[in-house]
């Protein structure tokens, strides 16, 4: 909860002349000086505080709107807060007044065990809870009675539970009665009437010109307000839109919903779990109450969205909505200025590239006339992104800025834009507001398509097409809560009502696969005309995929102009076009490729006079189905190719690219990949026998030879495992199955061969890439038909049965054998290699047979059969036995034979030879694995 002035600062501040001046000199100087007598002084000064505050609280609501005549925006209020505190504690003495009477006020003033200092020091010294943008009415009257509660404990031994209820009540006549005359009051309290959802941010600039200073702005606010005010009229999307009409920024934007949090100590904005604040809709009100409460000069706001939410969008419109009376807007894109620079001179250069002149920003701030600067710093991941970690000290530098800026006279408020993804990069100030920018909800979603229906009725009618309607939307809701993904959706279903016209929703698959082709085409038609070559929106889209690779074998969302074109070169994948000017740096490859899709959001900024850029899609999806579907076409040409070269016998190799993409990072580093690929491959069973083929010969004779296109280093080890890996996930994906037994047809013990190579698969993959590989298929331990050990991998997520400790040893009991496996001491080296693995799973297992391990050190490896041919250890039947105990089902002889289980696990010699019933040795299979 935020505290604001005491009410010594607020009296200060509001008696600057006049007759409140005598009354606060009066209140510090006067009556309350006896407050450092003590003795029956101190009744007396209570009788004289309260009569000068109530006095004061009355003055100041009667002559308010005088106190903040002619005032600039932010001392009007700073003045407008400094009445609230004193009207907080007028309410106070009035309820103290009318809840305990004069006599008892002089029996309690000196409670039997009084709060250190004085009492009426500490009631001027207190912090206030104040308005703010993050507090909601019914929570600032919950602070405020605890606040009132508080003081009263201050006063008396025993505070009546009305007094706190009644002053809160009192309050809110005041403020009730002064939100007429005072609009902010009203604005604070949420008492201004209901509106309907705005659009483009309209109610904030209505909010705001009610309490306008109707002040003339100077030369250069004006040039930039009007530079801001004209991005209004403007596309929410440049470019050729062919017939389509594109609605105007400030018509189509929507006010979002959003959350709102104080960024204190372990902030972890990036983080779902840290957002424990409900979700509002009330952005406007928000945002005209954080501009009209002196905290918003103490510490930057982060405003956090996805990628495509419309952060850059928001700032656009708040810089042409704020009025240019009471506020000096400047707008700095922080991809179009130096990193490095200060944040002054940032600001200076984007006010040099808004209005073409150079302007001073001290010059410009002591002219600003009593209007509030605003400094909205837009793209802040952009620098994390593009120029690394040393920039997370920048909201400090933004507070530190803020901080000078207020000493010098010259407060200002300052807004900073990023990616939700890389909040945690950087370290936040004390003081800061956090927003967070949440997806449409369905009635947003019905706005806007009410607003794009209308800015093309014309093409409606012109082309037949059927507008957008919410129930196709619905199909899509991870897309469509989204703005500019929701635009993507919007223009690929009015080419042909493609997303109308399939009857029911697409895959996810289907539907990435036809909006990629459908902006591949579009980009083909306005290059190449109609008549585009045959195979170019499949070269555009093997191009895309190729960035897709780059950004995931980075493990990143993003990827940087020069990995993108090392990536491309590697690949022989150059640019098409060579720039015509002479003067002017050729193009990339890069640049070429994702400066054409409006869909993959570009990242710039400027650093020792270079333009740095970073690449990431709109959404991280479109990324992965696109890894998803180069894989899938490598596969099926490099099968397909060595079809035809077998029919034909030539030679070469025919799965260059196949190894080329798979050698470097786990399929299962994206959630959605591999579940892409099945969508893909559905179908391709003759596929899957392929595969296998390659991953027999991968695992059996791996081989690695680095080629051009390296776009991480990697040891060749990690690279054939990875490798292998990625054919094993592939082949699953196909619905093959994997049989130890076919890769390693002339292994003695298959199962113990794929054994190795899952331990060297488990060493190059991630451990959490490996487990949520281990969740979509099933392991099953068997033999194959000659008699060898053998492992069975399926696409399934089955559950591991129990442990057959015979075929951990090979061996097979029949019925009615009895086999007796006696190990050599090996658990102790056992242990410390689970030591130095450190495997949580190994840990785990070993934390909860600990105490059989330390009380029976041979239960863990004697074996047995039991009286079904099943082989079992001593410590798996002496677990059984005892849970069968606790719970009352062992009976007089499962009790002996625990017993007698208990003492052979704890003997040194082991388990005796079972006796047979003529009281003589039983034949037995002794097997001895020392060796």
């Amino acid at each position: 909860m935020a505290q604001g002035l005491s009410y010594t600062d607020a009296v200060k501040l509001l008696g600057g002349s006049g007759p409140l001046m005598r009354i606060a000199d009066n209140m510090l100087g006067g009556a309350l000086s006896l407050a450092t007598a003590g003795g029956s002084d101190a009744a007396i000064s209570l009788f004289d505080a309260k009569t000068e505050a109530v006095r004061l609280g009355h003055l100041v609501s009667g002559k308010i709107v005088d106190f903040v005549r002619g005032q600039g925006r932010y001392n009007r209020s700073q003045r407008l807060h400094a009445a609230h505190g004193v009207l907080v504690v007028t309410a106070f003495f009035e309820a103290l007044d009318r809840e305990v009477g004069r006599e008892e006020q002089l029996s309690v003033v000196a409670p039997a065990s009084p709060p250190p200092g004085n009492w009426i020091a500490q009631l001027l010294a207190a912090p206030i809870p104040v308005p703010g943008p993050d507090v909601r009415y019914d929570r600032l009257l919950g602070e405020l009675e605890r606040w009132f509660a508080a003081r009263g404990g201050e006063v008396c031994e025993t505070v009546p539970p009305t007094l706190a209820q009644w002053a809160v009540s009192r309050y809110g006549e005041y403020v009730l009665n002064l939100a007429a005359d005072v609009p902010e009051f009203g604005l604070w309290m949420r008492l201004q009437e209901d509106r309907a959802a705005s659009r483009g941010l309209e109610a904030l600039e209505a909010t705001l010109r009610r309490v306008s200073s109707h002040r003339d702005p100077q030369r250069h606010r004006a040039a930039l307000a009007l530079t801001y005010r004209a991005d209004l009229g403007r596309p929410i999307l440049g470019g050729d839109a062919g017939q389509l009409t594109m609605p105007s920024l400030g018509g189509a934007y929507l006010d979002p919903r959003f959350r709102v949090k104080p960024a204190g100590s372990g902030a972890r904005p990036a983080e779902d779990g840290w957002w424990d604040s409900d979700v509002r809709d009330d952005f406007a009100d928000f945002l005209a109450i954080h501009l009209t409460t002196p905290q918003s000069v103490t510490a930057p706001m982060l405003l956090l969205g996805q990628p495509g939410a419309g952060k850059s969008s928001l700032t656009r419109i708040l810089a042409a909505r704020l009025p240019a009376a009471d506020y000096l807007v400047v707008r700095v894109a922080l991809r179009e200025v130096p990193a490095e620079a200060e944040i002054q001179d940032q600001i200076e250069l984007a006010m040099r590239a808004a209005i073409g002149e150079t302007v001073a920003w001290a010059d410009l701030a002591r002219d600003a006339d009593g209007a509030m600067p605003v400094i909205l710093l837009d793209g802040f991941d952009e620098l994390l992104q593009v120029t690394g970690i040393h920039q997370s000290d920048y909201l400090q530098r933004v507070a530190a800025f803020q901080q000078r800026e207020a000493v010098l006279g010259r407060p200002v408020t300052v807004i900073v834009t990023s990616r939700v993804a890389v909040a945690d990069r950087a370290r936040l100030p004390g003081g800061s507001l956090v927003v967070r920018l949440e997806p449409f909800d369905e009635p947003q979603l019905e706005r806007w398509i009410a607003t794009w229906n209308h800015a093309n009725t014309a093409y409606w009618a012109a082309t037949g097409r059927r507008p957008l309607t919410l129930g196709v939307l619905n199909s899509y809701p991870d897309l469509a809560a989204q703005p500019l993904l929701l635009l993507m959706l919007a223009i690929y279903d009015a080419g042909a009502n493609a997303l109308q016209d399939v009857g029911e929703s697409l895959g996810a698959g289907q539907l990435y696969e036809r909006l990629l082709h459908s902006f591949a085409e579009r980009e083909a038609v306005r290059v190449h005309g109609p008549a585009h070559p045959d195979g170019l929106i499949e070269d555009e889209l093997l191009r895309l995929s190729v960035v897709a690779f780059a950004m995931f074998h980075r493990l990143r969302l993003w990827v940087t102009t020069a990995e993108l074109d090392s990536d491309l070169a590697g690949l022989g994948l150059r640019p098409r076009r060579v720039s015509g000017e002479a003067f002017r740096s050729p193009i990339t490859a890069g640049q070429e490729m994702v400066g054409r899709f409006f869909f993959i959001q570009r990242a710039q900024a400027l650093q020792d006079d270079q333009t740095l850029q970073t690449y990431e899609f709109l959404h991280a999806t479109f990324g992965e189905y696109l890894v998803a579907r180069l894989v899938c076409q490598a596969l099926v040409d490099a099968e397909a190719r060595s079809r035809a070269r077998t029919l034909s016998l030539g030679a070469g190799s025919d799965d260059d690219l196949v190894r080329s993409l798979l050698g470097y990072t786990p399929l299962c580093a994206r959630a959605t990949v591999l579940p892409f690929v099945k969508e893909l491959l559905a179908g391709s069973a003759h596929l899957g026998p392929w595969i296998v083929d390659r991953l027999r010969t991968a695992v059996y004779r791996p081989s690695y030879t680095p080629g051009a296109y390296q776009p991480i280093d990697k040891r060749a080890d990690f690279w054939m495992a990875t490798y292998s890996f990625n054919l094993a996930m592939l082949a699953l994906a196909c619905g093959a199955e994997i049989r130890a037994s076919e890769l390693f047809r002339l292994a003695r013990d298959p199962a113990d061969w794929l054994r190795d190579i899952s331990l060297q698969w488990r060493a190059a993959v991630p451990g959490g890439m490996y487990l949520d590989a281990m969740e979509a298929l099933t392991v099953t331990r068997t033999w194959s038909a000659d008699g060898r050990r053998d492992l069975v991998l399926t696409a399934a997520d089955g559950q591991s049965g129990p442990v057959d400790i015979g075929w951990v040893h090979g061996v097979r009991p029949r019925p009615g054998d009895i086999v007796s496996i006696v190990e050599n001491d090996w658990m102790p080296e056992a242990l410390k290699s689970m030591d130095l693995s450190s495997a949580k799973s190994e840990d785990y297992l070993r934390h909860a047979v600990d105490p059989l391990l330390r009380r029976f050190p041979k239960a863990l490896t004697s074996f047995s059969t039991d009286e079904t041919g099943v082989l079992r250890s001593a410590a798996n039947q002496i677990v059984e036995k005892l849970l069968a105990a606790a719970a009352g089902e062992l009976d007089a002889d499962g009790l002996d034979e625990l017993s007698r289980l208990l003492h052979r696990s704890s003997s040194p010699d082991g388990p005796p030879a079972e006796p047979d019933e003529a009281g003589g040795q039983a034949p037995h299979r002794g097997v001895d694995l020392a060796d």
